[in-house]
């Protein structure tokens, strides 16, 4: 088995099966219900869960929910050695541990590759792209942090801005998704991403304008009408300040 990266989605029909191979499943927008013999959860943005070799498993999804899946062959001690339940997840009945299923947390430059290596998959790249993406792929999962999950109140509110983060979203919109207060949603969001709620949006909006310039024939105007900029100088300016760099700097030849 040659190391891939997909996109994939599910329906909600559970279908059981193994394979020889690790596999990881990283939400782009949605969740997805996964069974094993050892564990039953969801896992939705800003999580990933780690299917070891041998084990049984099975997902159920919203049809509209996407998933980057990467099958390795081997996988950093930071994930293989993990053992985790979100919150609100339990083990199945009978087991011990969640061992060989572990969640762990998807930090924000992690989630904004994801949205970069969302593009790629969508159009043609070479296979010297394809073994790069892998390499950085595999660099930033050595990153992340297993032991603590993602807020299950905020799971939800970054599917949503996942899913369309061209809208305006809100902290008052935000947090009527997550059923709590303005106040408490901050609080609960910065503890969840690192970041307040605008740099989150800002930092998803700028890693995916790149993506689209580098690897699509958009124009910039449509690059920033698709990240929520109808003023493309608004959107040249922020994009310099995070990036260091114009937007034509990053435009594919």
């Amino acid at each position: 088995m040659k190391p891939s990266l997909s996109i994939r989605s599910y329906t909600r029909t559970m279908c059981m099966h193994a394979h020889d191979y690790y596999q990881l499943v990283l939400p782009l927008n949605g969740h997805i219900d996964i069974t094993l013999d050892h564990f039953s959860g969801s896992v939705g943005v800003g999580e990933g869960i780690c299917i070891a070799p041998g084990f049984i498993h099975g997902f159920t999804a919203d049809e509209l929910a996407k998933f980057i899946v990467a099958d390795l062959q081997s996988v950093p001690g930071n994930i293989a050695g993990g053992i985790l339940f979100a919150e609100g997840s339990l083990p199945a009945k009978g087991s011990l541990s969640a061992k060989g299923a572990p969640i762990f947390r998807i930090s924000t430059p992690m989630q904004a590759f994801l949205a970069y290596v969302e593009v790629q998959l969508t159009h043609h790249i070479t296979y010297d792209e394809n073994d790069a993406m892998l390499g950085l792929f595999s660099a930033l999962l050595a990153q992340q942090q297993r032991g603590v999950a993602t807020d299950k109140r905020i799971a939800p509110v970054l599917s949503c801005i996942h899913q369309d983060v061209a809208y305006p979203h809100t902290i008052t919109s935000l947090a009527n998704i997550a059923c709590v207060g303005a106040t408490q949603f901050k609080k609960r969001f910065i503890a969840a991403t690192g970041v307040g709620l605008r740099e989150y949006l800002i930092n998803v909006r700028m890693e995916k304008a790149r993506a689209l310039l580098s690897n699509t024939d958009m124009p910039i105007i449509a690059v920033a009408a698709s990240v929520g900029y109808d003023d493309v100088s608004a959107f040249t300016r922020r994009f310099k300040q995070h990036l260091g760099m114009p937007p034509s700097h990053f435009k594919r030849r």
